[in-house]
């Protein structure tokens, strides 16, 4: 369902009024829910399956159905949709013939940062649902108190939302559909752009770049942007619009060219894959950074939440103890037992700049295991394995051994010729193999035979793969 079918339009929210969501198992319509239910809202919704997340919203006292039917829709309801939400759904045909208002999730998640003085707004292609984390436990551990919506489990919380009873709120904003010009946040950060979701941006990244534009274009110098100047697109945005707003210039992994800017130094790599590294604003050092969650890329991600803190005031030493007690977000590089003496980690790695990020920072972790690190992947739809065929086939390198199973198609048709099967043998990778995964049996079978201990298994991708791990330690 594309996002122009709904209808964008001031959200108006009284608890008088009953929300109900079309999807709300899903990671990002639970967490607004999550939300409405601890401010007093009533809320209903409906899901395909049950997940921990219907669950949850249950047990907050929301009246959460499996399976969609029009009578579960209140009559007198506001409707809550996401872009995966398609037009023929019996509850979207109820709701428009009882006359009541459609609106997309970013017309909610607008609304609920508009009540928040100091609402920021973590956004980009890659790291903004760590970001967001790591940036709400830099507030709650400084002792502010922040509404946190992100989009996966912060591990701490064991949620991926919680209301705060302050003036900030964090939160996650989607780029992928082109939601993100519906947010005016206080602070945000744009963290890194590339091609994904060709199959909402047909006219690959210059349409992301206008867009963004759009973005940018309605801020003013009371709102702070964060760019990472080290990505030559968000450097771009920086260039053409720094003068009209207030600007900030990070740079993650070099020189900075401005006395101003916040950069790193002294990087190192620590014991299973974290980073550490001493955080500069201009000449000052403002301390040392240190990750126990694997891979550069979360260093970057904890620059950015560190510098957020440190703008709002926060004591250095409260922003180094959250990020040294950051133990992740769920789905990326999430730990999930042991099997035979091999490690069994879940990523939601999806493109092949995170594919390529995730199995780098795998052989830091593992590089005092002695073992393998065994990728398994699903590509996650036919249209992005097909525009990023050739950045896919080479995005392995760091794995010992990939294995790749059936694309998961998220209701996309089949394209011909672009499947598993003819991308593994165009893989650029010494040691790979394909196995269907319509039974993840047989795949289960085929791990079980070779793991040895040691090995790390990655299970790769945004589509059910993520069952295959947990599937593997729980039958050990």
């Amino acid at each position: 369902m594309a996002v122009s079918s709904v209808q964008a339009k001031s959200l108006v929210l009284d608890k008088a009024t009953p929300v109900y969501f079309i999807g709300v198992g899903g990671i990002g319509m639970s967490g607004l829910a999550r939300v409405l239910l601890e401010e007093g809202f009533s809320v209903s919704g409906s899901d395909a399956k049950e997940n921990q997340y219907t669950r949850m919203l249950r047990e907050l006292g929301g009246q959460i159905y499996i399976g969609h039917d029009e009578k579960n829709v209140p009559p007198q309801a506001v409707v809550i949709l996401s872009t995966a939400i398609q037009e023929d759904n019996p509850e979207i045909q109820r709701a428009r013939q009882l006359g009541l208002g459609l609106y997309h999730r970013s017309d909610l998640l607008r609304e609920i940062l508009k009540r928040y003085p100091v609402a920021i707004g973590l956004t980009g292609t890659h790291g903004k649902t760590t970001m967001t984390g790591m940036t709400g436990m830099v507030l709650e551990t400084g002792g502010l108190d922040p509404t946190i919506i992100a989009g996966g489990k912060i591990l701490e919380l064991k949620t991926n939302a919680k209301t705060g009873k302050s003036q900030y709120a964090v939160a996650e904003l989607d780029e992928s559909d082109g939601t993100v010009v519906q947010y005016q946040p206080k602070i945000s950060v744009i963290a890194n752009l590339e091609l994904d979701h060709p199959d909402h941006f047909q006219d690959g990244l210059k349409e992301i770049i206008q867009m963004f534009d759009q973005y940018l274009s309605v801020l003013s110098h009371e709102n702070t942007v964060l760019f990472n100047m080290d990505c030559p697109v968000t450097r771009q945005l920086y260039e053409t619009h720094h003068s009209h707003l207030d600007g900030i210039q990070v740079y993650p992994g070099s020189e900075p060219e401005n006395s101003d800017a916040y950069w790193f130094q002294n990087v190192t790599l620590h014991a299973e894959g974290g980073y550490q590294g001493d955080l500069y604003e201009g000449q000052t050092c403002l301390g040392t950074l240190w990750l126990q969650i694997p891979g550069r890329h979360n260093l970057t991600n904890a620059m950015f939440a560190a510098i957020i803190g440190h703008r709002l005031g926060i004591a250095f030493e409260d922003i180094r103890k959250a990020i040294e007690n950051f133990s992740g977000m769920g789905r990326r590089f999430e730990r999930l037992g042991t099997v035979q003496g091999a490690r069994i980690i879940d990523d939601y790695a999806h493109h092949p700049t995170e594919v390529a990020a995730t199995l780098k920072g795998g052989q830091e972790f593992n590089r005092y295991g002695g073992g393998r690190v065994i990728a398994v992947f699903q590509p996650h739809r036919y249209q992005r394995l097909k525009a990023l065929w050739d950045e896919f086939s080479q995005a392995f390198d760091d794995a010992d051994e990939v294995i790749v199973v059936d694309v998961y198609s998220a209701g996309e048709a089949p394209i011909e010729g672009i499947d598993s099967r003819h991308f593994v043998e165009a893989l650029h990778h010494h040691a790979k193999d394909y196995w269907p995964s319509s039974d993840w049996t047989l795949v289960l079978a085929r791990l079980k035979t070779i793991l040895t201990p040691g090995d790390l298994v990655i299970t790769m991708g945004a589509g059910d793969i993520t069952q295959l791990g947990r599937t593997l330690v729980a039958e050990s």
